[in-house]
Formats: structure tokens, sequence, C-alpha cells
């Protein structure tokens, strides 16, 4: 019997995903593409396409229960939702190959996703995201990218959700429309902007070149997005990952995530959604590789500023 399951830790609260399924996950074989139309996994194709995880960490088929014993013993069964959404039925084509229209439709995917796994009051937190690159830990050729959704807020987006009710509470305005704000009166940090939106290296960056895309606009839900503003973020992703491509004279691997506010949750809408686009790529020979004290206390050391960082991409944003 496989075990699924979701454990916090007592002195931090942070949560751990257990699911020994996926290591029963078996080697595919390299001929055949579980993702192309006509396997088993994709037997047509239209458009933007939603499948079930065959080996997900979250599943909606476990009974959602909690258990607790003591004050050290806290967990809850491994419920959730894991799905894949397939791009294209073009094998050998990347996501930044992809029309804006072809790719409106993977929005729409996600869109779709998340009004309805929000209608489940169990869960929380719908994450959309696409890896790509062996250094990110993706596994298929095949352009596409998955949805989670977890019967929490992950701890990241519950602390980054604690300071912007905070500071709306103190101030009665958006903590993110406030920075961004100052941070286009600058501009050091800023490496794009159009009518509606502004992308970053933000001046607390872990990774190096990681850069964060926000909307001008408050928004809490990509579906709350007008097609203008949909079509800046889309037409952005390419060139971004392009010039990452170009300044590091490589295909880089990169993790690109909507974080939207969480679902079934209070204070919800006071979150500014916002795009991460992240890459380990630290240099052209190597990635970002964490030692000693970023593991053991997640405290992250970075050896170039985002400033530096930030001026050398603005010029390959074309």
């Amino acid at each position: 019997m496989t075990v699924r399951e979701i454990r916090k830790n007592p002195f931090t609260g942070e949560v751990v995903i257990f699911s020994e399924t996926r290591q029963d996950r078996p080697d595919r074989d390299s001929s055949l593409c579980p993702l192309c139309t006509g396997s088993e996994e994709v037997p047509t194709f239209n458009k933007p396409l939603r499948i079930s995880n065959k080996f997900p960490a979250l599943s909606k088929d476990v009974e959602y229960r909690k258990y607790k014993k003591d004050s050290f013993y806290e967990k809850t069964s491994g419920y959730g939702c894991c799905e894949l959404i397939v791009y294209t039925d073009k094998h050998n084509s990347k996501f930044i190959d992809l029309s804006v229209d072809e790719s409106m439709g993977i929005f729409e995917a996600w869109m779709q996703a998340t009004k309805q796994l929000s209608s489940n009051k169990n869960l929380k937190y719908i994450l959309p995201f696409e890896n790509y690159g062996e250094d990110v830990g993706a596994t298929l050729l095949h352009p596409h990218g998955q949805i989670y959704a977890f019967p929490f807020i992950p701890d990241y987006m519950k602390k980054e959700l604690e300071a912007i009710l905070e500071y709306r509470r103190e101030h009665n305005k958006c903590m993110i429309c406030d920075y961004l704000f100052i941070e286009q009166e600058n501009t050091d940090r800023i490496v794009y902007e159009d009518e509606n939106i502004v992308a970053l290296i933000p001046f607390f960056a872990k990774y190096a070149y990681d850069m964060i895309i926000y909307p001008k606009r408050h928004i809490s839900y990509l579906h709350q997005c007008t097609r203008s503003e949909m079509v800046s973020m889309l037409s952005f992703f390419p060139i971004a990952i392009k010039a990452l491509n170009k300044f590091f004279e490589t295909e880089v691997s990169y993790s690109l995530s909507l974080h939207q506010g969480p679902v079934n949750s209070e204070g919800s809408t006071a979150f500014h959604l916002y795009f991460k686009l992240h890459t380990p790529q630290r240099n052209k020979q190597s990635t970002k590789l964490l030692g000693a004290v970023e593991t053991s206390t997640n405290t992250f050391i970075s050896g170039i500023l985002p400033e530096t960082a930030a001026a050398q991409l603005q010029k390959l944003m074309l």
C-alpha cells in the first residue's frame, strides 16, 4: 500500500507532501511520447487539453481527513489535485514558439481549472505552472504545464498574504500596487514595461535572474484580466525566455508559475496577481547550487545584485 499524506512541521509551521506513488513511476519508453496525439492519455487534440497526472503527489480520490496527536504530529490525507496541460500537438515545438492565440488557450485552461477546482471548499490554493529543462525537474519534452490544487495555502504564499493583509490594515492600500509605483519611479530593476504589465528582478531576489511579472491593475485572479492584459503577458514570456537564452548563450531551464489569490479563504481579493519566471542559471557555465547555509537555514546567498542583473537583461528585451 502506498502512502500519500501531508505532514506539518510543528517547529516552523511548514508542511511536506509525501507521495510514495511517485516512486512507482515507470521508466518511459523514450521512443513513445505519452502526450502526443493518439496516445492513451491524449487520444485527440483540438486545443490545450487538461488531463490527470497518472502519478500525482495529491489526489481527489483520497478521502479528505485531518489527524493530530499531541503537539508534534499533525497531518492531513494527501488530498488535492494534480493535472497536466498539454499545450500543442506539435511534439518538437516549445512554449516560446506558440503564437499568442495558441498560448491564449493555455490561459483559458488555467482559468477553467481555477474556477472548477475552487468550487471544492477543501481546496485552498491553485498553482498553474510550467517546468522546462532538466535543471528544474522536467521529464517530458512535449510542451506541457501542470496545475496543483492544495488543501492548504503553501507557506511562501501564506506569509506573503499575511504581509499584504497587514499592510492593508495599516495603510488601507495594496502593498504590491505601492511597491510597483516605487519601482517604476526608480526603474533600476525593471526589465520590461508596457501599458499593462511591469516585469522586474525584485530588490530581494534569491536567484540572480528571477523575474516577477505584475499586471499594473490590481487583479487577484487570471480570469479578471482583460484580453489586452493577457496579450501583454503572453507576448512578454517568449521575449523574456529568449533574452535569458541569449544572455547565457544556452537554452536555460526555467519555471513559469502563476501566483493568484487563495481560494475559499478570507482576504484573497487583497492579493495582487503576478507571474514568476525562475531560472537557476547563474552564469554561462553553471546553475545555482544550494549550499549548507541555504539548505539548513533557507537563507540564500546571491553573487549578483538585482540591479546589475536587470541592467544586463534590459538591452536584450527586444
